[in-house]
């Protein structure tokens, strides 16, 4: 074990190698914010007779699910690059990138939160007289898959600035 904590490569022939928490947590939280861009991040419904009609939005209908599907590729890409690489330099590259776009993730996941209203703000009703109904408007939880990858991905990069995220693991 070196001084700051971490576990140096040692060869492939003793079939040891290193895993890296830091890369695999924000690989996973760029997954999850990925997918939950299309696991529908809004909601509106509202009464006709007979019953209540649902309507569900993916994320990609506003802006915030386009900047986190966006950010969620990123962070995937940085973290994978931040796990195969060995490079210090390379690896401090693609953590600082990994960590840019898993704010960016965790940022859009949160304005998302606060953008329910203006994201249903023209529902389609149909079966409905448009001027009498009350539509009600809430998160599906697509928005919280792509909040809890949000975090994910910030914790990964958080380890991986603080570079205290290899631990040898037998093969």
């Amino acid at each position: 074990m070196s001084t700051n904590g971490t576990m140096k490569r040692s060869s492939l022939m003793d079939g040891s190698a290193t895993l890296n928490y830091a890369g695999v947590a924000a690989a996973l939280g760029g997954l999850l914010g990925l997918a939950g861009v299309y696991l529908k991040w809004f909601r509106y419904s509202y009464p006709v007779s007979g019953g209540t009609i649902t309507q569900y939005l993916n994320g990609s209908d506003d802006w915030t699910g386009q900047v986190a599907f966006i950010a969620g590729i990123a962070t995937f890409a940085f973290a994978i690059a931040y796990v195969l690489m060995t490079d210090p330099q390379i690896r401090r590259l693609t953590g600082v990138l990994m960590a840019i776009a898993a704010v960016l993730l965790l940022g859009a996941s949160i304005a998302g939160l606060f953008r329910v209203a203006a994201a249903t703000a023209d529902p389609v009703l149909a079966g409905a007289d448009a001027g009498t109904v009350n539509v009600a408007t809430s998160v599906a939880g697509g928005l919280l898959v792509s909040a809890i990858g949000g975090i994910f991905a910030v914790v990964g990069a958080v380890l991986s600035i603080k570079g205290s995220d290899q631990v040898a693991v037998r093969a």
